[in-house]
């Protein structure tokens, strides 16, 4: 077991719960509503029994072993030694399960012990914590959800819309397409929650467009599986207009360039080998990312919480469309990092800007 203990530069005295504290922009109700957008018109508010700061907050993350989830934790370390965190703060710790649900229900309840105030969790199963984190919330713990989120109604959920996701990308190709023409639709990895959302709020688009058909395919959000599967459709189909890809398109867009086909417009998550060929081979491109930054959000969405503030009981949050055209080296894309850096590292909306370096080398 991995243990992360940061010591934040916590104010000397303690925060008041409210009052005062409202004033900051951190946990102002109008801040916050920008960040923390219901998920439909009916999800419910909550508001948690204020307590005096700074926090302890733990971060039960239930798996350690991807750029993802290395980019993200950096971004959590990074984000609670920011000048206008810190003070809330007064100790952080990372513990990591091995995705390993037993052993993160067992972290969890020895967070309990450990008179923490509020758990952010990003979760081994949906359901499989939903007793600790029940039990928890019943000791006035405040736990935060985030990326695989909970089914409990305990705890505060918060992610990013992927129906949007695969929406928006849909919507790109059909306008870019003009709604005529053959489009490869490289999906994710069958049968789960996310490529399922993405692949429904994309085929909602694509059947308004009479012109168009659709081909599927599943990349399994690999690289090299994008690019395999990529091939063998450019093998048979030499008439796609336009390419729906998911995370692991560096892989869909590199097959286009090993064969020769002529370049289409095409989508991606926020992958930076993607975004570097794109700008490179002058692709019309779509990138929207599953952010790392949603750890340092789910951080913020605790000390509001502890604040006395008012949330959604299920949020997303927004999202950060980048166009080729908008494709800018050192800021949103990074040609001296690796293909596999993940570039959506900041979320405005929510007040999250991590410097680079910081989330390269977790400084």
């Amino acid at each position: 077991m991995r243990h992360s203990i940061v010591s934040a530069l916590a104010a000397a005295t303690m925060l008041a719960a409210t009052g005062t504290a409202a004033a900051d922009s951190l946990v102002a109700p109008k801040s916050l509503a920008a960040c923390f957008v219901p998920q439909t018109a009916a999800t419910p508010m909550v508001t948690a029994k204020a307590k005096h700061g700074p926090y302890k907050i733990a971060f039960s993350n239930s798996y350690y072993g991807n750029n993802w989830r290395t980019e993200m934790l950096n971004i959590a370390r990074a984000y609670v030694k920011q000048p206008a965190v810190a003070k809330y703060i007064s100790k952080f710790e990372i513990q990591n399960a091995g995705n390993n649900v037993a052993q993160q229900v067992a972290q969890i309840r020895q967070m309990i012990l450990s008179g923490y105030n509020a758990i952010v969790v990003d979760a081994a199963s949906p359901s499989g914590l939903n007793s600790v984190i029940n039990e928890a919330v019943n000791h006035g713990i405040v736990v935060v959800a985030f990326d695989n989120t909970v089914t409990t109604d305990k705890a505060i959920n918060i992610n990013e819309d992927q129906a949007a996701m695969g929406r928006m990308w849909a919507q790109f190709l059909t306008k870019e397409t003009g709604g005529k023409g053959k489009i490869l639709m490289v999906r994710g990895l069958a049968g789960t929650t996310v490529d399922n959302d993405q692949g429904d709020g994309a085929m909602a688009v694509f059947k308004t467009a009479a012109g168009l058909t659709v081909k599927q395919v599943y990349g399994n959000w690999d690289v090299g599986v994008n690019q395999k599967v990529t091939a063998d459709a450019l093998s048979t189909s030499h008439d796609v207009a336009g390419v729906w890809g998911t995370e692991g398109a560096t892989g869909a867009l590199q097959a286009f360039l090993q064969v020769k086909a002529k370049l289409v417009p095409m989508t991606s998550e926020s992958d930076n080998g993607f975004m570097k060929l794109a700008v490179a081979h002058h692709v019309p491109a779509l990138v929207i990312g599953q952010s790392p930054a949603l750890a340092a959000a789910a951080i913020r969405a605790a000390i509001a919480a502890l604040d006395g503030q008012s949330l959604p009981r299920t949020a997303n949050i927004p999202l950060n469309p980048v166009t080729t055209a908008q494709m800018k080296a050192g800021v949103n894309y990074f040609p001296k990092l690796p293909n596999s850096f993940v570039t959506d590292i900041d979320i405005p909306q929510c007040g999250v800007k991590i410097p680079v370096g910081a989330v390269v080398h977790g400084s």
